[in-house]
């Protein structure tokens, strides 16, 4: 059965930390993961900002078809938001989210890092400030309370716990991209997903044959579904099965 209530208290704590420091920050920086831009966001978060600028960064775009994501890109800036696409852990991001921030706001720059869990909001903020003081990994909601991080060149950056809301844990494809997790019973399912991105025509059982060619087995010769099913899930994240993108922006205009 899929989760319904998946709200830890911390995200709670949340929602009422934004709205309290809103007014006295620069801008948010809200890390989306650039395979599903629009998905990824966190629609609440536009009613507890207020009046502070949101900046969007498009993270894994190392993962997502470059010329949707360019296509992202012309989308957001349309609609009059800031957006730059990047992937984090990559020797040029510090250098290029700065530039977007300062064409987007003024100094003095008090910036918090906000977003759903596991899209590398730790992982940004990790590049920005120039060593591994936040806590990155792969679980969802790893992040747990707010972190300030003050910088020698004035600039102070606060980190915050994953937001998201129940409604949206249902759905395979954020459960795909790691935003929530999977239980151990989705696992086939959301793999058989995965695997018509990259073969709409394929039947339904052909990821199992995938598996059979790749020596995913168990004893006796029969297919290991579940190793299969992971593999493909990994093969996505990663994008060892190619880059892929989940959504176009013309659908959301």
């Amino acid at each position: 059965m899929a989760r319904q209530d998946w709200y830890p208290g911390h995200m709670v704590v949340t929602q009422k930390v934004i709205r309290d420091l809103a007014p006295y920050l620069s801008c948010f920086i809200e890390v989306v993961d650039a395979r599903a831009p629009e998905l990824t966001r966190h629609r609440p978060l536009a009613q507890w900002v207020g009046r502070t600028p949101v900046v969007v960064v498009l993270n894994k775009s190392d993962t997502a078809e470059p010329l949707v994501t360019k296509r992202w890109l012309k989308w957001y800036r349309e609609h009059g938001t800031p957006a730059v696409a990047l992937s984090a852990d990559t020797p040029q991001a510090p250098e290029r989210l700065r530039r977007v921030i300062m064409q987007a706001v003024n100094g003095p720059y008090r910036v918090s890092v906000v977003g759903l869990p596991n899209l590398g909001k730790s992982t940004v903020l990790n590049r920005m400030v120039g060593r591994h003081r936040v806590k990155t990994g792969g679980k969802p909601g790893l992040t747990r309370g707010p972190q300030w991080i003050r910088l020698n060149d004035g600039w102070e950056w606060l980190d915050l716990p994953g937001v998201i809301t129940p409604h949206k844990s249902r759905d395979w494809r954020l459960k795909l991209l790691g935003v929530v997790p999977i239980d151990a019973d989705q696992t086939l399912q959301v793999a058989t997903h995965a695997w018509a991105l990259y073969h709409p025509d394929a039947s339904g059982e052909a990821w199992l044959e995938w598996g059979a060619h790749r020596g995913y087995l168990q004893k006796g010769g029969g297919v290991d579904a579940q190793r299969t099913a992971q593999a493909i899930i990994t093969g996505f994240r990663q994008a060892r099965l190619g880059k892929i993108s989940l959504e176009m922006p013309q659908r959301l205009s």
